[in-house]
């Protein structure tokens, strides 16, 4: 029999509510840095983005959105800046990590008590029980066992010549763009038998994927998703063939098939993302006059570098397989 010893979460932790100097970020536009914020948000751990700010928080500790995605508890392993649209959950003693998990997994199984008008305070989540048992997973082992492996990077030079190149190739142009654009209609998702053909939306989930489904595909794989709606801006290699909706743009490259090239435009369109939101959405015409900056060698985009780029970028070589 597995003993589980029952408490409560105010007795394992002090319960505050995030930082008020971060309700509003639009000040720490163009800041940039490496110290996460933590928000609302109900994926990517919670993070908004990451700033040249001060850590204020001391890893590890658990985050817990009040509004928004209400209830959706993470464990922060790193130390941090936390908006006040969180609880801030801080150990009063030493709880290791794995016990952390289990903390926050059992908060998410209790979001159904809390709402819009019935929010999480102090009080309420400090009433919670929890159920702590003995962890046979250590955290340290399973996150080396799951993680890419960082060795055998190459030192590579940095190509300085760069110039602004037109993302869509345009005929009646006479600059050289790099992809062809399409877009098309598709059934929605609701109308569909399951199956195994994947369908992309505009989510910035699951390489866009949001099911598979019995129907035939409507663009061929190996090229890029890019999302007009929801997620703007959001763009993916997509490995199979799939079905997506006039919601997305699909670039295929102009010239031969470069699955690097491909990886590294799709990082340059996604750094414009900062420029698109619900109100100022992503369409054709924007797509078309695009420009992003592209290495080039004696007057030629400069394919080894971005290829060497792209192979030493961190998990690709958990990708390589499929291209």
């Amino acid at each position: 029999m597995i003993n589980k010893a029952v408490t409560t979460i105010g007795s394992l932790f002090d319960v505050e509510y995030g930082q008020k100097e971060y309700e509003s970020k639009s000040f720490l536009e163009g800041e940039y840095g490496n110290t996460p914020l933590i928000s609302s948000k109900g994926d990517e751990n919670g993070v908004y983005d990451f700033y040249n700010i001060q850590s204020y928080y001391k890893a590890p500790f658990i985050t817990v959105p009040r509004v928004g995605t209400i209830g959706q508890a993470f464990v922060q392993d790193k130390d941090c800046c936390v908006d006040n649209n969180c609880m801030v959950l801080l150990p009063k003693a030493d709880i290791n990590i794995e016990k952390l998990y289990q903390i926050a997994y059992q908060i998410r199984l209790n979001k159904w008590k809390y709402k819009y008008g019935r929010q999480i305070t102090p009080k309420r989540i400090k009433a919670q029980e929890v159920k702590l048992i003995e962890s046979e997973i250590n955290y340290e082992t399973f996150i080396k066992e799951n993680t890419p492996e960082k060795k055998g990077k190459l030192k590579i030079k940095e190509n300085k010549n760069i110039k602004l190149i037109p993302v869509i190739y345009l005929k009646d142009k006479q600059e050289n763009g790099l992809c062809e654009l399409n877009k098309k209609t598709a059934l929605p998702q609701n109308q569909l038998e399951n199956g195994g053909v994947p369908y992309v939306t505009t989510s910035s989930k699951n390489n866009g994927i949001s099911g598979y489904y019995d129907e035939e595909p409507n663009f061929k794989g190996k090229c890029l998703s890019v999302a007009l709606n929801g997620s703007v801006g959001e763009t993916f290699f997509q490995f199979d063939d799939f079905i997506t909706s006039g919601d997305n743009a699909v670039l295929t490259l102009k010239n031969e098939y470069n699955p690097y090239l491909l990886f590294y435009i799709s990082v340059m369109i996604k750094n414009h993302q900062w420029r698109y939101n619900y109100y100022r959405k992503l369409n054709l015409t924007k797509l078309k006059k695009m420009k992003i900056p592209m290495p080039f060698k004696n007057n030629k985009l400069d394919l080894e570098y971005m290829e060497n780029v792209v192979k030493n970028s961190y998990g690709f070589k958990e990708l390589q397989k499929y291209i």
